[in-house]
């Protein structure tokens, strides 16, 4: 049974269910057919890309009269909060909402994802990329529907890199070389302007999911299922220290920008874009934030996959849940409506200007991730991916992993101390959802 906080919003989500069996969310559905639906996202706060968020439903009304789409812009770190605070009043839930392999599996857990699986055809499933609704499932249900691919690989200045003769890093020790020979005072004046690595260090799910990537391509599963019990890899021994601790000695060297706890994605995104810095771990969504701040980076930039002993990523497919809550007209419409978003425009303007990969088999033909830019997210795409983390928990362990090297960063503890409160936190979650 799962304990404290966690157990209660289950409960009372249980109790405010029991006594609301017809409600169907912040949707509507009418006796004349009419059908309201409301869509909280975060891609409609984005520039310049979430202007066709609205486009697309705009289209999909005039096409479809008797379908209302209210979308409600919300950014993606306030979405887990506030769906999580719902949860124990399903009618004021979003009948669609943004999510992400890392972030549904507490929505799942609290039971506000509806099954889409009965929606899908066999032809809708043909056309997408391999693999891509499989990060969608957990527990055989399809509990959201992508609508790009993030994989997260590292973006990197090429011009910059033939500058200083340096040649695509193929681990970490070769990372924090190259870091260290991009670090550099370009004017002069005894200060530097230009950091090698771009590292996302707030205490965020963008700098903790970040953090995890790294982890796992150093061999480091921060949890893992076996034999039905959930594990992690995460130890005090001196080899996961060693790891560790060389994420934290880069801020300590100098070799990421001042400031670290504070520069969450959207400062490393315009700090890589304005030619601060030349290394950043992320997803293909930064080339689009750079080459909108500073089309001149067009033909200089180019991504490989993560290095390590274990480079690959999981396929990072985000997309659009449905709620559980809503009725069968509105789950249908809400549905045929994602669908639409992800095969009426042959532009691609949605992906071609967020940087986003289509999540269509179609869309991987387009010419926009054909260069070397895309060159590391397409091998991603193209090789074996880290399954999905279905751990209800997961949230919990990154929250974890952020409060450790944050509290390095800060000064707060020496990486030996960090590691030791972070076996112990993460040793609580695993129990604590056990």
């Amino acid at each position: 049974m799962k304990k404290g906080i966690r157990f209660l919003a289950i409960l009372c989500m249980l109790l405010a269910a029991s006594s609301m069996v017809f409600a169907s969310g912040s949707s509507e559905s009418d006796s004349d057919g009419h059908v309201t639906i409301t869509m909280m996202d975060s891609c409609a706060t984005e520039d310049p890309h979430g202007k066709y968020v609205y486009e697309y439903a705009e289209k999909y009304m005039a096409e479809h009269p008797n379908v209302t789409i209210e979308i409600q812009g919300v950014s993606s770190n306030e979405i887990m909060t506030r769906l999580s605070a719902m949860a124990t009043s399903p009618d004021d839930l979003p009948t669609i909402f943004f999510t992400s392999a890392d972030q549904v599996p507490t929505l799942y857990d609290l039971g506000l994802t509806a099954d889409l699986n009965d929606l899908i055809t066999d032809e809708d499933r043909a056309m997408f990329v391999d693999g891509a609704l499989d990060v969608a499932l957990i527990n055989g249900e399809q509990v959201y529907i992508p609508i790009y691919l993030q994989p997260t690989g590292i973006i990197y200045r090429m011009d910059r890199f033939e500058e200083e003769g340096l040649s695509v890093p193929s681990n970490w020790d070769e990372f924090v070389e190259c870091a260290r020979a991009l670090t550099r005072d370009t004017d002069g004046d005894g200060v530097v302007d230009e950091w090698g690595f771009d590292m996302v260090g707030s205490n965020d799910s963008s700098g903790q999911t970040r953090f995890m990537n790294y982890l796992w391509s150093c061999g480091f599963d921060v949890v893992y299922e076996e034999n039905g019990e959930w594990k992690t890899d995460i130890t005090a021994d001196p080899e996961f220290l060693e790891v560790f601790s060389r994420w934290t000695d880069m801020n300590e060297e100098g070799l990421v920008p001042i400031g670290i706890t504070e520069v969450n994605y959207s400062t490393a995104a315009n700090y890589f874009a304005m030619g601060y810095a030349d290394m950043i771990v992320t997803g293909p969504n930064a080339l689009g934030v750079a080459y909108a701040s500073n089309p001149d980076l067009q033909g200089k930039l180019g991504s490989f996959m993560l290095v390590g002993d274990a480079p690959g990523s999981m396929l990072g497919a985000s997309g659009y849940a449905i709620t559980s809550y809503a009725s069968d007209e509105e789950k249908a419409a809400a549905y045929d409506f994602l669908k639409y978003f992800i095969t009426n425009d042959s532009d691609y303007m949605f992906w071609r200007l967020s940087g986003k990969m289509p999540v269509t088999k179609e869309g991987q033909n387009v010419d926009f991730i054909q260069g070397e830019d895309y060159a590391g997210f397409r091998d991603q795409v193209n090789s074996e991916c880290r399954p999905t983390i279905t751990f209800a928990g997961i949230n919990a362990i990154k929250s974890a992993l952020g409060d450790a090297y944050s509290a390095v960063f800060s000064g707060e503890m020496t990486n030996e101390e960090a590691v030791n409160q972070l076996v112990k936190d993460i040793a609580e979650v695993l129990e604590d959802y056990s």
